[in-house]
């Protein structure tokens, strides 16, 4: 069996302030669904985070349902879809029975997760099994609901209890459904200990407790995962992230986004290929002083069609230097010092926000979020306001 691995869509994602929607839609549409005809794909599994927020734009809504309603009706490949900790159960639900009926299969919630699905190739059937996001307590609850008492473990009923072992309570139970011999796949949205992760990716609970170790997919002939944003493998071969579908923060520059194929034998074992993504607009970051970069053409037509990071080793201020920069780089995106001048603006800054009232601090914070000065009328009526909330406290 052919398996496309990938995941991590975020679609809706907002990138400084600039929309990815059309960026998403070039790869999906020119790569995505050119691959599973080249490459004769048999079952697309999609790990999580399909949207970047619970409430997404209308845009990537109608980007999503163009993609199953291709999958379910053009192409007739089955696709294998879980829901991830910025997807909203609800939304990413809508149509699942119907959908379900056409080879399109959504778990969006653990609830629904516990029993594997069986999909079949010549050599026999392969058991999928689903592991969508849940949060820690959720996922307790759910499994003490599900499992029966006597096989109940005694620590499952602490609700202190590592995340880690409930959810390797939760891939050894949907591994105890599958006949012995069978083939399995698992499919999880979860954060793996000693991933290698990104400045884009959201923690799944504070403080590092939802971290599971690699031992719970071992069994696993494939494990597909989703979360974490750089493509990589997780101590063996046949336990990896697919990656994001682009690059989301400017940490991710370097990375080499793809999409994993799986090809799986009549015995499980596995061969791996990853096709790399060529994205609409790359996301790089360019280093040096500010008016060499300025100068020099040569890496201006390199970057014209990039997102671009500028980071700045001058030692003196620039002026207007995002707007100049913008010029050469009609995408230029974030403007960062480095080294001493960056050292001295924090300790400017800090400085100057110390000799600040609430008063003029408040102001200044408005004028920034407007990302312009208050009027004379503005400051006026800031001013009254700020003084009956003085008297009100």
């Amino acid at each position: 069996m052919r398996i496309l691995h990938t995941g991590d869509w975020h679609l809706g994602r907002i990138f400084y302030a600039h929309h990815l929607t059309d960026d998403q839609a070039y790869v999906l549409e020119e790569q995505f669904f050119k691959l599973l005809k080249a490459a004769k794909i048999d079952v697309v599994v999609i790990a999580g985070d399909v949207f970047d927020r619970a409430v997404p734009p209308v845009e990537a809504v109608a980007l999503w349902d163009m993609v199953i309603t291709k999958l379910a009706k053009d192409y007739k490949i089955p696709a294998l879809v879980i829901g991830g900790n910025h997807d909203s159960a609800e939304r990413l639900d809508m149509g699942r029975d119907l959908y379900s009926d056409s080879g399109v299969h959504v778990w969006s919630r653990m609830d629904r997760s516990l029993q594997p699905l069986y999909l079949e190739d010549g050599y026999g059937k392969i058991a999928f099994c689903p592991m969508p996001f849940a949060e820690p307590r959720t996922l307790l609850t759910h499994l003490l609901e599900t499992i029966s008492a006597e096989e109940q473990l005694e620590e499952w009923q602490d609700l202190a209890v590592a995340f880690g072992s409930t959810y390797a309570a939760w891939a050894d139970y949907l591994r105890r459904q599958v006949p012995e011999g069978m083939r399995t796949v698992g499919i999880a949205h979860a954060m793996v200990a000693g991933s290698l992760t990104s400045e884009s990716e959201r923690p799944l609970v504070i403080g590092g407790s939802a971290n599971v170790g690699t031992d719970v997919f071992a069994p696993f002939n494939y494990t597909a995962l989703g979360h974490i944003h750089r493509p990589q493998r997780m101590g063996a071969e046949h336990i990896r992230y697919s990656g994001s579908l682009l690059k989301y923060s400017f940490d991710e520059a370097n990375h080499n986004k793809s999409f994993t194929i799986v090809d799986m034998d009549a015995v499980g074992a596995c061969q791996i290929e990853q096709v790399s993504v060529e994205a609409k607009h790359d996301v790089v970051v360019i280093k040096g002083l500010f008016n060499d970069i300025l100068e020099d053409k040569k890496l201006h037509e390199a970057h014209k069609n990039n997102y671009v990071q500028v980071e700045l080793a001058d030692t003196s201020p620039v002026i207007d230097g995002m707007a100049r920069l913008r010029e050469v780089f009609p995408y230029a995106m974030s403007l960062e010092l480095t080294g001493r001048m960056k050292a001295e603006m924090t300790s400017y800054n800090e400085v100057k926000y110390k000799e600040l009232s609430e008063h003029e601090l408040f102001e200044q914070f408005a004028a920034t979020v407007r990302n312009e000065p208050l009027s004379e009328e503005e400051k006026e009526f800031m001013n009254s306001l700020w003084q009956r909330l003085i008297k009100e406290d």
